[in-house]
């Protein structure tokens, strides 16, 4: 079976599929950018989010998804990885709280620039639909299950076209939340019309490619909890069950509204 080569550029890994999926991550690094000093909290805009650890394992679920998925599925989504520690550059903020130092740019750029020509050309091969899943890690809030997901869509800003189409589609028995909850897992929001976890409901990325936009695709915020990032065992059933979900979910979201826009003439 072919093995996914990913080209980096500026520490950014990336691949190209075709799929019409993206699978991004923006915080999984450990890389030191040449010429770029660590962040200090008192550098940041008051308005800002600050945060400097890495989401340990994430890059390793990330590769992990999109090597299962080709396996699977006999093809590959794409990819978009930032290689360096989040305490020089921060890929999920926008660019005033991402960082100071005029070196950190070009690295910045360089991930910005490889989701935009991707989610460009997932919409055009895909009649101007497609998936996004950033991948992200979290220590959990308090009372939660220790193995939860939160799913964070900007409550429901960043699937706006999916949601147009059904306004279910997050809860139903065969959404990432139902594959997910049927392999065991505890995910947040519980129910419909619950608010997604204010301080998980979605960074940067989702918001910026997200289907708000008429040039976005469908984005989803996976904010995975410690215990499956960090067991070895539980990490590798978790890539198994977001493999499978993500290409389901191709199917079911993706290429039947791409046959929608081809029946009617014109992209959904």
């Amino acid at each position: 079976m072919w093995t996914i080569d990913y080209k980096v550029s500026k520490l950014v890994a990336s691949h190209r599929g075709t799929l019409p999926v993206l699978v991004a991550c923006p915080h999984g690094g450990d890389a030191e950018p040449p010429g770029v000093p660590p962040r200090k909290s008192s550098e940041v805009p008051a308005a800002c989010d600050f945060e400097d650890a890495r989401d340990l394992n994430t890059r390793e679920i990330a590769e992990g998804v999109a090597q299962r998925m080709l396996e699977i599925w006999g093809e590959a989504p794409y990819v978009v990885i930032a290689g360096w520690h989040r305490k020089f550059i921060d890929a999920n903020r926008s660019r005033d709280c991402a960082f100071k130092a005029a070196a950190a740019a070009p690295f910045y750029d360089e991930y910005h620039a490889t989701l935009r020509a991707f989610v460009d050309e997932i919409r055009a091969e895909n009649g101007g639909v497609g998936l996004l899943f950033d991948i992200h890690g979290t220590a959990g809030i308090a009372g939660d299950p220790r193995d939860i997901v939160y799913l964070g869509t900007a409550n429901g800003e960043t699937v706006a076209r999916l949601l147009a189409a059904d306004p279910l589609a997050l809860f139903r028995r065969r959404s990432l939340r139902g594959y997910l909850e049927a392999a065991g897992h505890a995910v947040s929001p519980r129910r419909p019309g619950d608010p997604e976890q204010p301080t998980l409901s979605g960074g940067f990325t989702v918001r910026k490619y997200g289907s708000s936009h008429a040039d976005g695709v469908d984005a989803i915020q996976l904010e995975i909890a410690a215990l499956l990032r960090r067991d070895e065992e539980e990490r590798g059933a978790l890539i198994e069950q977001l493999a499978f979900a993500f290409g389901n979910l191709a199917s079911r979201w993706a290429e039947p509204a791409l046959r929608r826009g081809a029946a009617s003439g014109c992209a959904p």
